[in-house]
């Protein structure tokens, strides 16, 4: 079971970020990633904010390319990246670009996203809005209407890390 859930959300994480959905995960993709997390911000990407995001993108994408490009075609394929989910430097960095995110979502600095925040970066990333209501119900553990960067990050790192079918996180994304 624990397996399952892990290889379930792979599978979700690697459909994200493949945002032509070519079957592949490009550099692109991954700068599409992160300007969609500005745009949902009101963040241009070229502001200061704007460029912590893309900067952490590229760290994502350059850790992706070594652990998981494994033919060196500037790609990575689905197979390539469920065979090296574990790479710890790939892991770190996505939880890294989850973290800067917090910052860039959270528009009126009151240190917590708001569900029409959640929302709004949700659908930017493609994740439908019930999948994103659910997620972001399970997160918020205090049942307030928001997200503190402690829920925030603990459910980013649960869906990156955690194999707990129960884990809050595992909605972070939307349905796995």
């Amino acid at each position: 079971m624990k397996t399952e859930v892990k290889a379930r959300k792979l599978v979700r994480n690697f459909e994200l970020l493949d945002f032509d959905g070519d079957g592949f995960i490009e550099h692109a993709d991954i700068r599409t990633f992160a300007e969609r997390i500005c745009d949902a911000g009101g963040v241009a990407s070229n502001s200061h904010e704007g460029q912590k995001v893309i900067e952490q993108a590229d760290k994502l994408w350059r850790a992706l390319q070594q652990s998981m490009d494994s033919d060196g075609d500037q790609q990575v394929s689905r197979q390539e990246f469920i065979e090296s989910a574990n790479s710890s430097s790939v892991l770190t960095q996505a939880i890294q670009l989850g973290v800067l995110t917090f910052d860039v979502i959270d528009k009126d600095g009151d240190g917590r996203i708001s569900r029409d925040e959640w929302t709004r970066l949700d659908q930017k990333l493609g994740i439908a809005q019930a999948d994103s209501r659910k997620g972001f119900d399970q997160l918020d553990k205090d049942n307030d209407g928001y997200l503190t960067r402690a829920e925030f990050n603990k459910g980013v790192e649960e869906f990156y890390r955690s194999q707990d079918p129960a884990a809050p996180g595992n909605m972070t994304f939307g349905k796995f």
